[in-house]
């Protein structure tokens, strides 16, 4: 087996060398072929990667081809499984690591593929909303699109979609926003810097969050036969369907004796759809541009529900300020909720709050929300020190019918220090902890809201380096504890130019 892996890392890198040199350096082609291990199911698999990065002009393409192999020598057909219609579009999806045109801010920029940090308007509604939470286990091909500073009116259109994928389950999380300046024709100079804005997202089926291999419509935590799409009632998980079995509850009481003969109540992700959406108004003045650009802005939005018989809620960030300083980025602002409301409600964590398991049951982040009125404020602050480390942590306290907290943060050591470093080529760690109750935890205590990890780069030698990357988060169980969720790839990475 060992012979395998070290044969198969030698091709790709052999491969990669012969592409980037017929490419030619002056296009800076990136090619990695990398090899560690990763956590899929619970399950520890070796994944061999190779991962062309090309630039051509304004276009950008990355691919991610791997390859699976268990400590038995068992490939997985992760990302190769052509037994139905929906696994032959995951298995086309999981190739695409990202393609884009232009950059964030251009006039006009595009990107399919992973997305990292999408955030519309102030951040009231989505905030580095990011579809690569469970990467590489969990791949999403996603887009997200800028038109700026479109006609007299300094119109931008901004649009996003977490995952084309989602659409076979009648789902998706979509969003947009357009904003423009309606003084710009007038001669008022600080008011003609207007800029009014609107933003809508809806999630069109959480519960296609839920894992579907089949897209027969029963999620595979529930589906006896996930990779067929003709059958799923299984009740007592013992391989024979209900329609053909003679104890279908596994009591060892045939049903024809048996006088209560229990059955799994399945959901259907299509027949129970349940969405979400969020919209919102915001407004901007910018009050200094230079030598420093300090913004005054205000932000409204509103949850609708997906069930008739709970009402949303509705939030106001204002007055607002964020100050854009050489090194030194920051805000802050005072906040009021009324009703069934959350912040930021499509944040970096909402794949994983988007619908969870308690025990057998999903709960969905609509669901979870409490009916209360707040008031607190939100800040947040970033500075790069010396181009050697950057550190970026947020703050939000609320409080009223009860109290929560949120905490935030980030750092991330720069190329400047690293060389100081010996053997250590990336090196960063995030810790993100949101509406945390303060009589239930403290905030820097593990909740079912806490995500947290490291990224480490170890060089073995030039053009070659180790990826340690390690991510945890937290679900609850039916015992009213949490389980944890530990996401871990370790990865020799091998570069080209």
């Amino acid at each position: 087996m060992r012979r395998y892996v070290t044969a198969a890392a030698c091709l790709m890198l052999i491969f990669a060398t012969n592409v980037a040199a017929q490419t030619g350096t002056s296009q800076k082609m990136t090619i990695q072929a990398g090899y560690g291990t990763v956590t899929m199911g619970g399950v520890q698999w070796q994944r061999f990667s190779f991962r062309p990065d090309v630039p051509i002009g304004k276009f950008g393409i990355g691919l991610d081809v791997e390859l699976f192999i268990d400590n038995e020598g068992k490939i997985s057909d992760e990302g190769w499984n052509f037994s139905n219609e929906n696994q032959i579009w995951d298995t086309i999806l999981r190739k695409i690591y990202y393609v884009r045109y232009g950059k964030p801010f251009d006039k006009f920029y595009v990107r399919a593929g992973a997305l990292d940090d999408v955030t519309l308007g102030y951040g009231l509604i989505m905030d580095g909303y990011r579809n690569t939470l469970n990467y590489p286990a969990d791949k999403k091909l996603g887009a997200n699109f800028e038109l700026n500073d479109i006609g007299t009116f300094g119109i931008d259109i901004h649009g996003m979609v977490n995952s084309v994928g989602d659409f076979k389950n009648k789902g998706a999380v979509v969003g947009g926003r357009i904003a423009f300046k309606p003084l710009k024709p007038s001669n008022a100079k600080l008011l003609g810097k207007l800029t009014i804005g609107a933003t809508f997202v809806r999630d069109i089926n959480q519960f296609a969050g839920l894992k579907d291999s089949d897209a027969d419509g029963y999620p595979d935590f529930q589906d006896g036969f996930p990779d067929d799409k003709k059958r799923w009632a299984d009740s007592d998980g013992d391989s024979f369907e209900d329609d053909i079995d003679i104890d279908i509850d596994g009591d060892n009481v045939l049903d024809t004796l048996d006088p209560a003969v229990e059955r799994q109540d399945y959901i259907n992700i299509e027949e129970e759809r349940n969405g979400v959406s969020v919209f919102g108004f915001d407004a901007g003045l910018p009050l200094i541009e230079s030598p420093v650009r300090l913004d005054l802005y205000g932000q409204f939005s509103q949850i609708h529900t997906g069930d008739e018989n709970l009402d949303g809620g509705w939030g106001i960030g204002a007055p607002g300020l964020r100050l854009l300083a050489g090194k030194f980025k920051g805000q802050l602002e005072y906040r009021h909720f009324d009703g069934r409301f959350r912040p930021r409600y499509f944040d970096n964590l909402y794949e994983h709050e988007r619908v969870r398991l308690v025990g057998t049951t999903p709960i969905t982040k609509e669901g979870s929300l409490i009916d209360e009125a707040l008031n607190g404020f939100f800040g947040r602050a970033g500075y790069s020190l010396l181009d050697m480390i950057e550190a970026e942590a947020g703050y939000q306290h609320m409080t009223g019918d009860r109290t929560f907290n949120d905490l935030t943060g980030r750092v991330t050591v720069l190329e400047n220090a690293l060389k100081m470093i010996p053997k250590i080529s990336l090196a960063e760690a995030y810790f993100y902890n949101t509406y945390v109750d303060p009589d239930e935890y403290g905030i820097f205590e593990l909740t079912p809201n806490t995500f947290y990890g490291t990224r480490i780069g170890f060089e073995i030698m030039p053009g070659m380096i180790i990826v340690w990357d390690t991510r945890y988060t937290f679900s609850p169980n039916a015992d009213g504890g949490l389980d944890k969720n530990r996401f871990v790839a370790i990865e020799t990475v091998m570069t080209v130019r």
